[in-house]
């Protein structure tokens, strides 16, 4: 499953893993653009098997029925790629449950989307949760008492990186969950460096600098994969490019800020309320 798989490094990874001859299912907010791109990829890829549901990473509802779905329809999932997100939004934006865009699409939105098929995964030996996150979240802090920039003055870059930070901290922490609780499931996240993809491109001097030295999806794409497909890689680990923005993808080492486990928790708990989401690793049907 790839979430935002309709475009950039989501649209790759579908097509990368129908290649291998993976069944694929695709979830993108615009059910017009996930149609358009099913067909897309049965173009490049003859007898891909490509499955488009709608899904709105931003309403949690929408997530839930996704999931539901998903869940009626499938009695496994081997890898969850949580890829789908928005970067660097120009003016704060909050969801219509009040959360601020970045922070609800990139984290929140897959906090409760990887809960609700935490039954799928468990019951699929050897899943990968991938979790797709930048070299920003360095940039990011976990200001509880502001999460959704209502009381600082927004900043785009800075925003991007807490929801990132977000990321990294989730997945480290379903990490440990699985192996606490004797899961045979895998937690890894992964960066794709600066890649040329739509999302990616910013404005001003910034902009032309990232066009510049970006590299191509292609590229982009790789450490995602490996994440994803390496039987080399194991759960904890983060995968990037060598030289950060681009290279051959590489097993990186967390920065501090990821390892923080007092945060770690309390963002599992927040995360848990706004979201009502419980994870449960008792026993499966």
């Amino acid at each position: 499953m790839v979430t935002g798989g309709n475009a950039g490094l989501g649209f790759q990874s579908t097509m990368e893993l129908a290649q291998a001859g993976c069944r694929v299912i695709i979830g993108c907010r615009s059910n017009k653009k996930g149609l358009l791109a099913k067909e897309r990829l049965q173009h490049l890829v003859p007898n891909a098997d490509i499955e488009n549901l709608p899904l709105d990473l931003t309403d949690f509802s929408s997530v839930r029925q996704f999931a539901y779905t998903v869940l009626e329809q499938y009695d496994r999932l081997d890898i969850l790629l949580n890829n789908a997100g928005v970067v660097n939004l120009s003016e704060l934006q909050h969801t219509e449950q009040g959360h601020e865009m970045h922070f609800a699409t990139n984290h929140l939105g897959h906090f409760l989307l990887t809960g609700c098929l935490l039954p799928l995964v468990r019951k699929t030996v050897g899943a990968r949760v991938v979790t797709v996150s930048s070299g920003g979240y360095k940039f990011g802090e976990m200001r509880f008492d502001d999460l959704d920039w209502k009381i600082r003055p927004y900043h785009r870059i800075k925003s991007y990186g807490d929801s990132k930070l977000a990321n990294m901290l989730f997945f480290r922490q379903l990490h440990k969950l699985f192996e606490l609780n004797g899961i045979n499931a895998q937690s890894l996240a992964a960066h794709p460096g600066l890649t040329a993809s739509e999302r990616q491109q910013t404005q001003g001097i910034g902009g032309l600098l990232s066009k510049w030295l970006a590299c191509p999806i292609e590229s982009g794409v790789q450490p995602l994969l490996r994440a994803c497909c390496d039987p080399n890689c194991n759960s904890g680990d983060f995968i990037g490019p060598r030289f950060g923005i681009r290279g051959r993808p590489v097993k990186e080492q967390l920065k501090v800020t990821a390892m923080d486990q007092e945060v770690a928790d309390k963002l599992w708990d927040y995360s848990s309320h706004v979201t009502e989401m419980v994870y449960s690793f008792g026993d499966v049907d």
